[in-house]
């Protein structure tokens, strides 16, 4: 989950994740899949409530796939809060 206004690069994304997450009840809806030959793009809508402050969000998301050796590998993930 990205946080609005905040770009971050691999290593930093990966620190991030590995924290306790500062959000809750995360769900996932809207999910359209489209495969491309060896690509695949996966467009989603999130919603999630913070932990600070209780306050209610969502975002739009897409994530690259790429299949590698016949494993699906995630190769780019974009996250955005609309609105920000």
């Amino acid at each position: 989950m990205q946080t609005p206004g905040v770009t971050r690069n691999r290593t930093e994304f990966l620190e991030y994740i590995a924290k306790p997450r500062p959000f809750k009840d995360l769900a996932v809806h809207d999910v359209t899949i489209r495969i491309l030959s060896d690509v695949a793009l996966i467009h989603a809508r999130s919603t999630y409530t913070m932990l600070a402050d209780g306050a209610k969000r969502e975002a739009l998301y897409t994530d690259a796939y790429q299949k590698r050796a016949g494993v699906w590998v995630c190769v780019a993930a974009c996250a955005i809060a609309p609105g920000t």
